[in-house]
C-alpha cells in the first residue's frame, strides 16, 4: 500500500474518532461550537459561553486537533488521486482551498475562546465581534463546499463506492450549503447537527472507498 493511501486511510479513522468525541462532549455537556457562530443578543451570547466553559475549551481543543488532521488527510487524498490520474489543476484548487478552510477554522476557534475569556471577566461581545464570527463561519463552510466538490469531481467513478462518494461530496455538500444559507434562524440548530453527522458519514465512506482502491 502506497503512503498516500495508507496515510489517508488511517486519518479517515482518526478524524472520524475525533468527530465522535466532539459529538459526545456536546451531547453530555451542551457545549457546542455552532451556538457561537451566529449573532444574538450580547448577554445571551456571553451566557451561552459561560454555561459550560471547561467543556467548551475541551471541545475547541479537540477541534484544533481535528482541523490539523483533516488538512493532512486531504493532502494525502490528493496525492492518491493524482496517482489515479485525477486532473492536477482540480487537485491544486481542492488542496489550496482546504488549507484556507483550516486556517479560518483555527481563527474561528481562537476567536470564540477569546470571547469566552472576555465573558469570564465580565465583558460582553460587541456586535462587531459577533457579526465577524458569523461571517467567518459562513465563509468557512462556503469554501469547504468548494473544496469538497473539487474532491468529489476528482474521485474515480469506476466502482460503485466511488460513484457514491463522489455523489455525496458533490450533491450532498452543495445541498447542505444551500439549505444552511437559506434556513431561518429557528432551523439552524438542526442543520448544524446534521452537518456534523454528514462529516462523520463522509469520512467513514471515504475510508471504505480507500480500502478497495488500487495504489496506482
Amino acid at each position: 500500500m502506497t503512503w498516500p493511501r495508507k496515510l489517508a486511510l488511517w486519518l479517515c479513522g482518526a478524524t472520524s474518532a475525533l468527530i465522535a468525541v466532539m459529538l459526545v462532549i456536546s451531547v453530555a455537556t451542551g457545549a457546542t461550537q455552532e451556538a457561537h457562530e451566529y449573532t444574538v443578543a450580547p448577554a445571551d451570547y456571553a451566557a451561552s459561553l459561560l454555561a459550560a466553559p471547561a467543556a467548551t475549551r475541551l471541545l475547541f481543543g479537540v477541534d484544533v486537533a481535528f482541523l490539523i488532521l483533516y488538512t493532512v488527510l486531504f493532502v494525502a487524498l490528493a496525492a492518491h488521486l493524482a496517482r489515479r490520474g485525477a486532473p492536477r489543476p482540480l487537485l491544486y484548487l481542492a488542496v489550496g482551498t482546504i488549507c484556507v478552510v483550516a486556517m479560518i477554522d483555527a481563527v474561528e476557534d481562537h476567536h470564540i475562546l477569546s470571547l469566552l475569556d472576555l465573558a469570564e471577566h465580565g465583558g460582553l461581545p460587541s456586535d462587531g465581534a459577533m457579526t465577524f464570527q458569523q461571517t467567518l463561519s459562513a465563509t468557512k463552510f462556503s469554501l469547504s463546499t468548494l473544496a469538497l466538490v473539487c474532491f468529489g469531481l476528482a474521485i474515480p467513478r469506476d466502482r460503485r463506492l466511488g460513484s457514491l462518494l463522489a455523489g455525496f461530496l458533490i450533491v450532498g455538500t452543495l445541498a447542505t450549503t444551500v439549505l444552511s444559507t437559506a434556513a431561518s434562524p429557528d432551523l439552524r440548530a438542526q442543520l448544524d447537527h446534521g452537518r456534523w453527522i454528514g462529516f462523520l458519514v463522509g469520512f467513514v465512506l471515504a475510508g471504505a472507498w480507500l480500502r478497495g482502491e488500487p495504489d496506482s
